[in-house]
């Protein structure tokens, strides 16, 4: 794999419910993305980063099974982490394009989401919360191991549908986002979270709640950075929406969630003068 002229790597976490977990409607093969690996940790291994990303993941950390149909709900109690539903596209790819193209710099993901979850299932405390800092810590690891340089730790989070759907309050929400970035600056050495902005999932106030939420906590808590706010547009596309999901993105869609969102974290990182190197 071509790597952009060194082995530091940055590692970026990708978090979140369905939509980061990839729930399109096809996978659009966009190929290796030069200087960007995926972590696979049942294999402890690092592969070159393209569609269908993630694992299945058992809440002790050993290996699920896909979500099915026939599976359905079944599929959550015994899942930490899952992997792009049906094999389908994520915004992965698209994402590593942009960054390391503007950024300069390489990449590994983590992916670490699952579907159907809201902000109480990553919580300190909780399965989905452990699973993330269990993979994260073991990529850390595995790189520094293999001789790669560790740059900054991120987290793209694209989460809050379910938080919308059961109605939670605006300043409940940015308080456990709150929690949930302290945590993870302790335990895995978190830099920040870019929030891709949740789009339209219940279509009515509760929705606004969350949006609204996103929007106050990249402005006033420097732990968080705002990606994009494109969801809210693309969900008035036909093209960039899942036909067959309602409130999900397309493979189209989330190539474009996915290019703004990392060449939104590029330019932070170029703006920076103190990136680091652990």
């Amino acid at each position: 794999m071509e790597l952009n002229g060194s082995s530091l790597f940055d590692v970026i976490i990708f978090g979140g419910q369905s939509n980061m977990q990839g729930q399109s409607e096809r996978l659009i093969d966009e190929g290796e993305i030069a200087g960007a690996y995926e972590y696979k940790m049942l294999r402890n291994e690092f592969v070159p980063l393209k569609d269908p990303a993630g694992e299945d993941i058992r809440p002790d950390g050993t290996a699920g099974v896909p979500y099915t149909d026939e599976l359905g709900d079944a599929w959550h109690p015994q899942t930490a982490l899952g992997s792009a539903a049906y094999g389908n596209s994520t915004l992965l790819p698209a994402f590593a394009k942009e960054y390391t193209r503007l950024s300069g710099r390489n990449m590994i993901a983590v992916h670490a989401a699952k579907g159907s979850t809201d902000m109480a299932c990553w919580l300190p405390g909780t399965t989905g919360y452990a699973a993330i800092v269990n993979k994260t810590v073991r990529a850390v690891s595995a790189a520094k191991e293999r001789g790669f340089t560790v740059g900054n730790v991120y987290m793209v989070w694209l989460q809050g549908e379910s938080d919308a759907i059961i109605g939670k309050a605006k300043q409940v929400y940015k308080e456990e986002l709150a929690k949930f970035a302290n945590a993870l600056k302790k335990d895995v050495d978190l830099e920040k979270i870019g929030v891709i902005r949740v789009g339209h999932f219940t279509n009515d106030e509760k929705d606004t709640e969350i949006i609204d939420a996103q929007d106050e906590i990249c402005e006033e808590n420097n732990d968080f950075i705002m990606l994009t706010r494109i969801a809210t547009e693309l969900n008035n596309d036909p093209v960039s929406m899942n036909p067959f999901v309602g409130g999900h993105f397309s493979a189209s869609g989330l190539q474009k969630l996915g290019a703004g969102a990392g060449a939104a974290l590029a330019s932070y990182i170029k703006s920076k003068t103190n990136s680091k190197t652990i």
